[in-house]
């Protein structure tokens, strides 16, 4: 399998919810269920098209936690062993970004030309059976995947895509549910190029979503100028973005 996809995770955020919940370890290294937010969540990735994975996150959180131990332990954990991980690289941050786009544009000179991007953060855990697949074939990938799950309530708190009758996706929107479509926070595009260019223009627009500078909304200006997008709908999702996400699966599990 050729190895062209260069996976960005965002985890630079302060995790100010949890702080006030009285966590003391930065969000991703807290545990539940057996393993940290961390593993959790990269559990969720095929790790087979990985040429690399790029880590976005606050300097402090290495000065205060020795974060890039945590990473190449937990990393080679998950890979069944150090020498069998992608290769990884870590950025960090002085400041947080103004939102999660903004975060990955900080990795651009590490994901070289041509290449594949998909973004992840720290926020679910997914399970899919045909994310891989869909990753390894042109045909089916088209211009980008983004994983989704099925919400049957009213939830505005979830990015959102809605389907055109092709089945590609129409539109994006960021707490707005234009749909019963909710997405899991993996976004993939073919073209990496296609992200950044599309960031960097959203951020010198000031288009932001809620006061923040998202990725999901970014897929309407590249929809509009003809890239054709493909949900991945998961399995199983848990969210692990908030304390009381974390005391539910303490308290019940997983789904799935």
């Amino acid at each position: 399998m050729k190895k062209n996809l260069v996976y960005v995770i965002a985890m630079a955020g302060l995790g100010t919810r949890f702080e006030r919940a009285g966590y003391k370890l930065p969000k991703y290294m807290i545990s539940a269920a057996g393993a940290t937010l961390f593993e959790h969540s990269l559990r969720s990735l095929p790790l087979e098209p990985a040429k690399k994975i790029v880590f976005v996150a606050l300097k402090s959180h290495q000065d205060d936690y020795g974060l890039e131990e945590f990473i190449n332990s937990s990393l080679g954990k998950l890979a069944g062993g150090a020498d069998l991980r992608p290769p990884l690289e870590i950025i960090l941050l002085d400041t947080p970004t103004r939102g999660q786009s903004e975060t990955v544009m900080k990795a651009r000179a590490a994901v070289s030309a041509g290449a594949e991007l998909a973004i992840y953060n720290i926020d679910t855990r997914f399970n899919s059976d045909t994310l891989l697949e869909k990753l390894s074939d042109p045909a089916k990938k088209f211009d980008g995947v983004i994983g989704s799950f099925r919400l049957s309530a009213k939830d505005e708190k979830w990015s959102f895509a809605r389907l055109g009758p092709d089945g590609a996706v129409a539109m994006t929107a960021e707490k707005k549910q234009i749909s019963n479509n909710a997405l899991t926070g993996f976004y993939h595009f073919t073209s990496a190029d296609d992200f950044f260019n599309a960031a960097s223009e959203a951020v010198s627009a000031g288009d932001r979503q809620a006061g923040e500078f998202y990725v999901a909304p970014l897929y309407n200006a590249l929809i509009a100028a003809g890239r054709k997008f493909v949900l991945d709908e998961v399995r199983s999702m848990t969210a692990l973005g908030t304390p009381e996400d974390i005391e539910r699966i303490a308290s019940h599990g997983f789904i799935g």
